[in-house]
């Protein structure tokens, strides 16, 4: 099994191994999908179907598979990115969608499909892209375990970088994976943006600080690629902001001219990349201004073209989606913040528990001393240049929980979290240290966990599948 840390899963052909799982658990999904009530409280996936040209009396298998699959999985935020992405944005409120994963699956749909490409074309476009992102997204989270282990990789190294990706296939996001919807893709470039800085921090602890800067550089231009797919990806600039920081204090300490170059040279690297990814959610916005606030006339002008920061994705947000500070906090939404509450729990109880990890400014990174013998084990499996990662990415993670709670639509946390690696590695370090976990202040085995993620993205399957909550 994926979860016994006693298996040769890991040790055999693991992405072999994981890709297996992968297929198995899609399917599983897709049996629940397919099982579910048709068409569900909301008929607008029926407008797929009753748009584009006329069909055939008989038609193929694999465009009835194609139908059936755009059915069951165009649903919630799905039938908008299917529309972007067949006709592009028309509509205001159409902006607040990954304008990324939009261009992307439109030029797939027109590559694949031709002249032919309809909407149910379009949104079985979007389910290869979903799925495949998904998949190149849990080995390159296997990889960043292994990057960021000591080497050679013992055997506890090993087993927590394959229980990771395995845990990322049964994340609670569930069919928003599988769906024409941004996640997957998301998780895969922000997992790539941090594989590639993973990289630059080791090869800056190598002094190879040539293939640093390029790393870091490419690092911020991925990581801004993955915020035109989600906003949220915007917190990963906060990896950069750190290290612009830290660096500017140890140019006051160093007191060598040659060092100070280089101190200078690396904020600069830094800054470089920071305004790269800036540049990923910018582009978007600028695109709607120039749309709306300056190609159009005076008098049809939005509203928001005269604010202090005239960004479409914010008033689109607050005035369509009532997304504010608060604003979602009302006795009516009570169960969804009950349904949010777990994941919300284990972001930032994963968070917090690598924020104590210290750094030693003479050799580098230390680790704080851990009181028990399993959490020791647990942690061993992090190389210094690891422990650096994992605190670094903690800071956005807790965040994410915040905004989430007080100011997102708060069920949503189940899906967005699925981009963030930190929380795999601390649950799959305790699966394999065999340990319990403190939530809330209550102890909870592991494997609980798994059982709890395995529960809901079931539920979440065959309920979206049949348009209802929590979306």
């Amino acid at each position: 099994m994926p979860f016994n840390s006693s298996s040769n899963w890991q040790h055999d052909r693991p992405g072999t191994s994981l890709t297996i799982f992968f297929v198995v658990w899609k399917l599983l999904l897709l049996l629940i999908a397919c099982t579910s009530p048709y068409p569900g409280y909301d008929t607008s996936t029926t407008l797929l179907t009753q748009s584009g040209a006329q069909r055939p009396d008989s038609e193929h298998v694999t465009d009835i598979i194609s139908r059936v699959l755009a059915n069951k999985l165009t649903r919630w935020d799905a039938i908008y990115f299917a529309n972007i992405s067949h006709r592009g944005a028309i509509f205001e409120q159409e902006w607040a969608f990954g304008w990324g994963y939009a261009k992307i699956v439109g030029i797939l749909s027109r590559i694949l499909f031709a002249a032919h490409a309809g909407l149910v074309e379009t949104a079985v476009a979007g389910i290869l892209v979903s799925n495949f992102a998904h998949l190149l997204s849990v080995l390159v989270l296997y990889q960043i375990s292994k990057l960021i282990s000591p080497k050679p990789l013992s055997h506890d190294a090993q087993s927590v970088a394959f229980v990771s990706a395995s845990l990322h296939i049964i994340s609670p996001a569930g069919l928003f994976l599988s769906a024409p919807n941004a996640e997957s893709s998301f998780s895969f470039l922000n997992f790539v943006g941090f594989y590639l800085y993973a990289s630059s921090l080791q090869a800056h602890q190598d002094h190879r600080l040539g293939r640093r800067d390029v790393l870091i550089i490419v690092s911020g231009l991925v990581l801004g690629l993955a915020t035109t797919f989600r906003s949220n990806g915007l917190l990963s600039g906060l990896l950069f902001c750190f290290d612009i920081v830290k660096s500017i204090f140890m140019v006051e300490e160093d007191v060598q001219s040659k060092t100070i170059l280089s101190r200078l040279r690396r904020i600069t690297i830094l800054v470089i990349s920071g305004v790269l990814m800036a540049l990923g959610s910018a582009f978007p916005q600028y695109l709607a201004y120039r749309e709306y606030c300056v190609d159009g006339r005076p008098e049809h002008r939005a509203s928001w073209c005269t604010h202090r920061v005239p960004s479409i994705y914010a008033w689109v947000q607050s005035h369509y989606w009532n997304v504010g500070l608060f604003r979602y906090w009302t006795l009516s939404n009570a169960p969804l913040f009950a349904l949010a509450t777990p994941m919300l729990l284990i972001l930032t109880a994963s968070g917090l528990s690598f924020l104590p990890l210290s750094e030693q400014p003479s050799s580098g990174i230390k680790r704080t001393k851990i009181s028990t013998v399993n959490e020791s084990r647990a942690r061993g499996w992090l190389s210094p240049v690891g422990v650096d990662v994992a605190r670094r990415l903690a800071v956005p993670q807790i965040l994410l929980a915040l905004l989430a709670l007080t100011s997102y639509h708060v069920q949503i946390a189940t899906r967005i979290s699925s981009g963030y690696p930190l929380w795999y590695w601390w649950l799959a370090s305790k699966i394999v240290a065999r340990d319990s976990i403190k939530l809330a202040g209550c102890e909870v085995r592991a494997r609980v966990i798994v059982l709890w993620m395995v529960m809901y993205a079931c539920l979440q399957a065959g309920l979206f599948a049949a348009f209802l909550p929590p979306a």
